[in-house]
């Protein structure tokens, strides 16, 4: 019998609506798979992992020779035996991983591939290198992803590279006889290349820094692959994606020696401490969401590959991860290791399979002893020591990664269900996902929010605002070369009506303004923009949108942003963001228009509470289907019914723990509930399984 659902309305009303069962078993879901004739190939690249081999050194904060990266690659190395570790090593095997990026992220920035190879003993202290990272790549049969540094180097360089790489070990070829020497006597073929990484950056802390404007970020990702395509014209070669105008600057100058765009998705935006109540479980509701609306803005974002440089391109999603990003120390929950993100992970896994999303490989950031670790082994910081726990901790997306592999067939398979759908409210920078249809952003109300707000003029060494009568901001910089962040303009929200303030549901806050950016002759290229956020500051409510890019307006230009407030926050602050580097910045910034308005965020459809996706194996003896209930506190009983397939018998595996929010630390910790376990048919074209709330299912049907 069919389960009947009524609405509880939360503490802060309109914010969010939860389902109850009200009684009897739980409801009923139809799943079909449909097996006649042929199916689509699965791509094993979008099941892809990082491999960290640059140094930290010079990057962020760190002060000193990462040794975890240049003896262990992160700790899958053992520099002692120049072979992986056992333990790591199995694991990485275990997830079938179909690519592998290298070296780095923003680390890369730093990175000269040239250090990273030739004999062991003349290397200092790299002992894991670019041959080591391929040798590892051979034996998993992962397919090599590098990404080439854009601010150190060459074009040359970045030739010599696919070179070494690809070409026969010959005279005409130096570097292949340099490969050749190493111990790899064959060329690697390496197919794939990343033109730098998040080039709107550069945090370098050694040399000049180098932020190029938009455009010029285009045309040398055009010169360093034109000049690697003159050596191997087989190779393809991808550039950034990233917000804004910025894409539009990059794409609009890159030519055809460019192949594919790369995508990072973070979708997930918070930097805060331990929530607790709602404001918890919109996070976790969040995170649940994450693998379906970030499919949701492929769509957008194919658009604008299109409308920015004239054709469309495939996408290679070389980073992402479904949790926050919180730069906090002493969390109880860090919620990037719950099982949410967990299973928004794996539900975003199956989407990325479907040809429709152009999506050619996804790399998740990153597997180990990383800050959004799968698996970790390290028993101090490796800043500290190198030494390792007798038994690695796994997190709850590591079980994910294990369930995909065990559960994934060469071909997919076209399958669907009548899942009810949820609604989401939105949180921090996700859309609400909402009713049957997707929905523009209306705004509320006319007024500037931000008029009467007090203005706060918080001068820090080096950076001077100044605010004329009329309300034109002038910043000056002088000399500047940290990161500065003053506060401009605080708002409470109080004077406001309560239509335009939070808990309102979808309430959002555009800023906009004009900037024109002035530097003094000889003064580097720096990131400036201007962020909008909770009065509270980052450190307490980890909540803010920045603007960027006023370094690229030379004459004056359009800004917006838009901004999600928490259910809580009580006003605003406008800050200024300024990155400094290595070369001082001075000139001025000078802002203008500056408004705020309140207005209804743009939404998605509501979300299925359960998905599933279909694979067969080669041999088509084996079928496949990967179910994921996406709820907190929702089970379905699953009808599951399949054609063109007469199935002997069938085997389970379930992922789940006694929370969604579990992190497998100090409490009950997602583990395997169920290894492949007899699964009863109804006949041979039929079963019935439930489906726990918040559980991740493999289901595995063999023909004889």
């Amino acid at each position: 019998m069919r389960s009947k659902w009524y609405s509880i309305t939360l503490a802060l009303i309109g914010l969010c609506t939860i389902q109850a069962i009200a009684a009897g078993e739980p409801e009923v879901v139809q799943i079909r798979i449909q097996a006649e004739g042929a199916g689509v190939p699965v791509n094993p690249k979008i099941f892809g992992h990082f491999m960290k081999g640059a140094d930290n050194y010079g990057i962020f904060s760190a002060s000193k020779p990462d040794l975890a990266v240049l003896h262990e690659g992160d700790g899958v190395w053992n520099p002692e035996t120049r072979a992986p570790y056992p333990q790591p090593f199995q694991i990485l095997q275990s997830y079938r991983p179909g690519a592998l990026r290298y070296p780095d992220g923003l680390g890369v920035h730093n990175h000269d591939w040239k250090k990273t190879i030739g004999p062991v003993e003349s290397r200092g202290e790299w002992k894991f290198g670019l041959n080591e990272f391929m040798q590892i790549c051979e034996q998993v049969k992962a397919d090599p992803i590098f990404v080439v540094s854009e601010y150190i180097g060459t074009p040359q360089d970045a030739a010599d590279l696919v070179e070494y790489l690809n070409m026969p070990a010959e005279e005409r070829y130096p570097w292949a006889l340099k490969r050749a020497a190493d111990g790899h006597p064959a060329p690697y073929k390496v197919k794939y290349f990343e033109m730098g990484n998040e080039s709107w950056v550069d945090w370098r802390k050694f040399g000049k820094t180098n932020v190029r404007p938009a455009p010029e970020v285009g045309k040398y990702a055009s010169a360093l692959a034109k000049a690697m395509k003159a050596v191997d014209p087989t190779i393809r070669c991808g550039v950034p994606y990233g917000e804004g105008d910025w894409n539009r600057g990059v794409l609009g100058a890159i030519t055809k020696d460019i192949d594919f765009v790369v995508v990072h998705s973070y979708p997930v935006k918070y930097g805060g401490k331990d929530l607790t109540g709602l404001k918890e479980k919109l996070m976790l509701e969040s995170m649940l969401t994450s693998g379906y609306e970030m499919v949701q803005e492929l769509a957008e974002i194919r658009g604008h590959i299109r409308e920015f440089s004239g054709r469309a391109m495939p996408i290679f999603i070389t980073e992402y991860n479904m949790g926050p990003t919180q730069m906090q120390s002493g969390l109880e929950r860090p919620y990037r290791y719950t099982l949410a993100a967990a299973l928004g992970t794996g539900d975003f896994l199956g989407r990325l399979m479907q040809p429709g999303e152009q999506v050619e490989a996804a790399i998740y950031w990153s597997w180990l002893n990383g800050f959004f670790e799968s698996v970790h082994t390290y028993a101090e910081h490796p800043m500290k020591s190198l030494r390792k726990l007798d038994e690695p901790l796994l997190r709850p997306v590591h079980f994910i990664f294990q369930l995909w592999a065990r559960y994934r067939g060469e071909e997919l398979l076209s399958v669907q269900n009548d899942s009810p759908r949820v609604d989401f409210p939105g949180f921090t920078r996700m859309n609400p996902c909402l009713g049957s249809e997707s929905r523009e952003a209306v705004r509320l109300d006319a007024r500037n929010i931000i008029e009467g707000a007090r203005v706060l003029k918080s001068a820090q060494p080096g950076v001077t605002p100044t605010i004329s009568p009329e309300g034109e901001w002038s910043i000056r910089l002088e000399n500047q070369t940290r990161n500065a962040f003053p506060n401009l303009l605080i708002k409470s929200l109080a004077d406001i009506p309560a239509s335009l303030r939070p808990p309102v549901q979808g309430l959002v806050y555009k800023i906009s303004f004009d900037a024109i950016w002035e530097p003094e002759e000889g003064s580097m290229m720096p990131n400036l923009g201007i962020g909008l956020g909770d009065s509270r500051g980052w450190q307490a409510s980890g909540s803010a949108i920045g603007t960027y890019g006023i370094q690229g307006a030379k004459d004056w230009k359009h800004f917006e942003e838009v901004y999600q407030p928490m259910p809580d926050t009580e006003g605003l602050v406008i800050l200024a963001r300024i990155e400094g580097g290595t070369t001082p910045i001075t000139g001025v910034v000078k802002i203008k228009n500056l408004r705020v308005e309140a207005w209804s965020h743009a939404s998605y459809p509501a979300r299925p509470a359960l998905t599933s996706y279909a694979t067969r194996s080669a041999d088509r003896k084996k079928l496949y289907l990967t179910v994921f209930n996406l709820t907190s506190d929702r089970d379905f009983t699953g009808q599951i019914t399949w054609s063109g397939f007469k199935a002997k018998r069938a085997k389970f595996s379930e992922v789940n723990a006694a929370s969604v929010a579990s992190v497998n630390s100090k409490e009950v910790p997602t583990v395997w509930k169920t290894q492949d376990a007899a699964l009863p048919l109804s006949s041979a074209d039929r079963l019935i399984h439930v489906f726990p709330a918040h559980s991740a299912t493999g289901i595995e049907l063999v023909v004889d």
